[in-house]
């Protein structure tokens, strides 16, 4: 069985709705999925059909983020319970956070036609997929177009968040994630490798202190030398070992990061309490 664990659709920053990402999966021989949108679970209601009709097992999943220290890491949390009310909280201010309005706001201090409240009644067709706060940056002249907004205002508006949203720190992140019965995995980690291999391991074996039940080992940019170090470790210590493309559809075309561009298989994980 193959498997993808981190695919995106157009309910975050993908250009592709469920359906489409179930019928490429089941073309690609891809058995086993997770659609782990930014800040939203909305996808599921439709996935889950499609892959019910389509003979393709699905994982609850969502990309969030935890703050270490003053950094902002990617996390992936699976099978959770969503009706956990510890977890309903955090989702919530998420999605709220996921609206990018800290952005907008910070745009307004040099656009005079930008505004919170014209944002939030701001609409798009979701099927275009991508960050709501880019096309209502170029609705108003800001840029003149998706790409051209993707490319600077995130770079340069993006800014402190404080204003809107704290964030939860890894502990608690991984806290409520468990109390829900779901498995806290962190995204993508070998950013953290490339700063200093020396003291990758340590800060592993810090994030397990503070609660993190998994690693994202598979990943379309980590090297089988990288893959090796994040296998060994998850293994040693009991955690879990998954994988994902990041697919994003047209928005991102770059080399691997498709469904079915990594060629892992079931036995090379460990998704005890994922599936």
């Amino acid at each position: 069985m193959r498997v993808d664990l981190h695919i995106h659709s157009y309910y975050s920053d993908s250009s592709r709705s469920p359906e489409e990402i179930v019928s490429i999966a089941k073309n690609k021989n891809v058995e086993l999925i997770s659609v782990c949108d930014h800040g939203t679970i909305e996808v599921y209601g439709r996935l889950a059909i499609a892959c019910k009709n389509n003979g393709v097992n699905c994982v609850f999943g969502i990309e969030l983020s935890a703050m270490w220290g003053n950094e902002d890491l990617h996390m992936l949390a699976y099978n959770f319970d969503k009706d956990n009310e510890n977890m309903k909280v955090m989702l919530n201010r998420y999605k709220q956070a996921n609206d990018c309005e800290w952005i907008v706001y910070n745009l307004s201090l040099d656009y005079p036609q930008v505004s919170l409240d014209d944002y939030r009644k701001f609409d798009y067709p979701k099927e275009k997929g991508g960050w709501k706060y880019i096309y209502y940056a170029e609705a108003k002249g800001i840029v003149k177009t998706y790409e051209e907004g993707y490319n600077t205002i995130y770079s340069n508006y993006s800014g402190p968040n404080h204003l809107f949203f704290d964030g939860y720190s890894m502990q608690d992140f991984c806290k409520v994630v468990k109390q829900a019965n779901g498995v806290p995995v962190l995204a993508h980690p070998k950013f953290l490798y490339d700063r200093d291999p020396s003291k990758y391991v340590d800060i592993l074996n810090e994030f397990k202190k503070l609660g993190l039940g998994g690693v994202e080992c598979y990943y379309p940019s980590h090297t089988k030398d990288f893959v090796d170090i994040c296998v060994d470790f998850c293994k040693k210590n009991d955690l879990r070992i998954t994988c994902g493309s990041d697919c994003h559809g047209d928005l991102d075309t770059s080399e691997g990061y498709s469904i079915g561009a990594l060629d892992v298989s079931l036995d090379m994980l460990d998704l005890k309490g994922i599936v």
